[in-house]
């Protein structure tokens, strides 16, 4: 990794605000976390003037610890690494926009862990199942329907948050790629869950949903935004065509972890996915090439309950039939494209190293 690209980023002290003096992920984190939870603290110590209600206080505090405690920040990142690419060189200003960045993911998930009937989230209950156990001596009303209730208008609660930072950057352009992200992602959730109506989709189905909940919203427009809030004119094509590559890679991980990660580290139960009926490309390699027998061993479990034993089956299922195979070859195949995109760009040699640093990072992710 490179460690210090000072007079590349020009990086002082802004008004004794820290700023960050490395360019790797970690460095990021360290100085973003103490902005991000700054914020936090000021709108829920804010919140209080409306509520004094335990249920309520209960709910939001434990949905800011999600968002205080988890999180690989990639967003605010991919925006900052844009920025710092482009010249930009007020870091309190990308700050705010990737907190803007991480509040809107922390209320996607919030409202997705309740699509996807998740229990865990970073190792811990996600909020609806720690709200329905908070709830559990209450003497009536039907509890898990209340506390998902409660979850959705604490992920809206922090949704509303999301749009005052971005609003806070009074940048028109920046605004409107936020809002765009947000078509874009409700476009693929709804994707997503309206495959779980259909035993078989096509493959192609599965890479643009791909592109929508994960390509455009974690990678290029945070990218876009970061380079945008430059106010200079920036190659939109480099970062829309390294966006799309780093977000597939990114989403395939996603799906291959949930068969084969850690539970440790990936903070949630193995074969989700499956159990929710969710179609990944590895799902659908075994739909479009495994033997009938295959085929209807993973019918017979795709969209049931998940146990011990299922999941044992399952694993080998995957693996026998090459759908981890192939999951691995376009994983490093988008890899491959990415660093190809950063070496074919007319970035000075010092930056694209930068960028093929956070490629290798990526590679090795293993949560």
């Amino acid at each position: 990794m490179i460690k210090n690209i000072l007079s590349f980023l020009h990086l002082e002290k802004i008004n004794f605000i820290p700023v960050v003096k490395a360019y790797d992920l970690k460095s990021f984190q360290d100085i973003f976390n103490i902005r991000l939870n700054e914020y936090l603290d000021d709108k829920v110590l804010n919140y209080k003037n409306f509520s004094d209600n335990k249920l309520s206080l209960e709910a939001v505090d434990y949905a800011v610890s999600l968002v205080r405690e988890g999180g690989k920040r990639v967003r605010p990142y991919m925006a900052f690494l844009a920025y710092s690419t482009e010249g930009g060189v007020n870091q309190e200003e990308v700050l705010r926009a990737g907190i803007a960045l991480e509040l809107f993911h922390a209320f996607a998930l919030i409202h997705d862990d309740i699509i996807d009937k998740g229990v865990e989230r970073h190792s811990k209950d996600t909020t609806h199942v720690y709200l329905e156990k908070f709830i559990s001596s209450y003497p009536r009303g039907d509890k898990k329907h209340i506390a998902e209730s409660i979850a959705i208008l604490a992920g809206d609660l922090i949704f509303s948050w999301s749009h005052e930072v971005i609003s806070s950057l009074n940048n028109k352009k920046v605004q409107q790629i936020f809002f765009r992200m947000i078509e874009e992602v409700v476009a693929g959730q709804i994707l997503d869950v309206s495959f779980m109506l259909q035993y078989e989709v096509e493959m192609k189905d599965i890479f643009l949903k791909n592109e929508y909940k994960t390509a455009f919203y974690s990678f290029v427009n945070p990218m876009l935004i970061g380079a945008n809030l430059t106010g200079k004119n920036i190659n939109k094509d480099f970062y829309k065509e390294l966006g799309l590559c780093l977000g597939q890679a990114f989403q395939i991980q996603d799906d291959l972890l949930d068969i084969v990660g850690d539970p440790k580290k990936t903070g949630k139960k193995r074969l989700l996915d499956v159990q929710d009926g969710q179609h990944t490309i590895l799902t659908q390699y075994i739909f479009e090439n495994a033997k009938e027998n295959d085929r209807n061993i993973f019918l017979a479990l795709f969209g049931k309950e998940i146990d011990e034993y299922s999941v044992l089956v399952l694993q080998k299922l995957f693996q026998e039939t090459g759908a981890i195979d192939y999951a691995e070859k376009e994983i490093h195949s988008q890899l491959d494209k990415a660093n190809k995109i950063i070496l074919k760009s007319n970035l000075k040699p010092m930056i694209k190293d930068v960028w093929f640093d956070f490629v290798i990072l990526l590679d090795k992710r293993k949560s």
